[in-house]
């Protein structure tokens, strides 16, 4: 169930804001993927930021609960935005019982809430009219209203629900270069590319292109796309249909048939739509079972973005259906800088703590249906590593923007 307000009109009104040139973003960030109640970025500040320039966000997602704090300042080339912090907090809210969020889950959402509201205003001193907590597409049950009146009755906020059409347009714009430059031309990227996220409760995607108008400078338009399956809710598809105690080889025959009846239709339903999706050659790919490919197959490497071969996908299929705790327990002791070795453990460490194996599993299979279904083979695929920052990022830029 998805809601969309009234108040949140993004993708007709105010989301094309991004694409102008005259908006500096400064992502001053170095640090990894989501890491239990651990600080992950600090920007370098410089000066004592005033009030009206600290903006907070809060999202609620399937697997956890992201929290920034950006210094915004409006200057003489637009507006200079800097992350000052950034923190996750793995929850579990995905896991519904009978298509409800449980209660457990909804508290413990609520308590993470509560602990970031009062975070952002004591510690970081972000006004409270400029603090924005927004749920993801990706909270799929039958009772979001719950989720709701739990935060209002922890901080007396109502909180939004993003559709799946705003959060991939505020993706896209934070996930994709806008340019990239051969010598000393550039060239636009994003009317070359396409985004897919692999999220933990749905997966989504879409790309961006160029429309010529009449008068004054071209414009853009989102083509977007995205179905309730994600790494988690697929686990929980397929444990109905294997039983919850299934072993796991179980399990993956019955991935494998669901895959086949479910998986690949849904994404092919959205292909034969919107041919786009296939005829982009780079593709940015985002998501925790990206994450924890990459981290568990090249741990070293600790770049921003990260190429990503098909190798890589059907590799990462093949050992965690066949020998998965050998994957998961990666040999570390071939990194030889200490600072890289320490965070590849920490990055390895973080996967086991926010997936089980099945929920691997399943997200290797997404990730492989979504490969074969929107052509991978001959593209060029990079991995996002902050893509999942994104939206939350740029839906809180605009409204301090505004």
């Amino acid at each position: 169930m998805y809601i969309n307000p009234p108040n949140l009109c993004l993708s007709k009104l105010r989301i094309k804001h991004f694409l102008q040139p005259s908006l500096v973003i400064t992502l001053l960030v170095g640090f990894g993927f989501a890491q239990s109640h651990v600080a992950l970025a600090q920007a370098r500040r410089s000066g004592t930021p005033l009030p009206q320039e600290l903006y907070g966000g809060i999202e609620i997602g399937a697997k956890g609960i992201k929290c920034l704090v950006l210094r915004v300042i409006n200057g003489d080339e637009g507006y200079n935005v800097s992350i000052l912090n950034a923190e996750v907090i793995n929850t579990t809210l995905v896991q519904t019982r009978d298509g409800k969020f449980t209660q457990q889950a909804i508290r413990d959402t609520g308590l993470v809430v509560q602990r970031f509201y009062q975070r952002l205003q004591q510690d970081f001193k972000v006004p409270t009219d400029q603090i924005n907590v927004i749920a993801s597409s990706g909270l799929i049950g039958d009772n979001p209203q719950d989720i709701s009146d739990e935060i209002k009755r922890r901080i007396g906020v109502d909180i939004d629900f993003l559709d799946i059409e705003t959060e991939v347009q505020l993706t896209i714009a934070g996930t994709i270069p806008r340019r990239y430059r051969v010598g000393r031309t550039w060239y636009d990227n994003r009317s070359g590319s396409v985004m897919v996220d692999v999220g933990s409760g749905n997966t989504k995607g879409g790309y961006q292109q160029l429309r010529q108008v009449a008068i004054g400078r071209p414009d853009y338009d989102y083509v977007t796309w995205g179905m309730p399956i994600g790494s988690v809710t697929f686990t929980n598809e397929v444990n109905k249909l294997a039983g919850g105690d299934a072993d796991l080889q179980t399990f993956i025959k019955r991935s494998q048939e669901l895959s086949t009846t479910l998986l690949r239709p849904s994404i092919r339903s959205e292909v034969s739509r919107k041919p786009g999706l296939l005829n982009r050659k780079k593709v940015y790919i985002s998501g925790g079972i990206v994450w924890s490919m990459l981290t568990l197959l090249h741990p070293e490497d600790r770049r921003s973005y990260i190429p990503v071969t098909l190798n890589d996908i059907n590799t990462f299929y093949n050992r965690i259906t066949t020998n998965p705790d050998a994957l998961l327990n990666p040999d570390l002791s071939g990194i030889r800088n200490a600072t890289v070795r320490e965070e590849a453990e920490r990055e390895v460490e973080s996967v086991r703590n926010t997936f089980t194996t099945k929920n691997l599993i399943s997200g290797a299979e997404v990730l492989k249906a979504v490969a074969n279904e929107l052509g991978f083979p001959g593209k060029t695929l990079i991995f996002a590593r902050f893509g999942y920052l994104s939206w939350i990022l740029n839906y809180v830029r605009l409204q301090a923007e505004q």
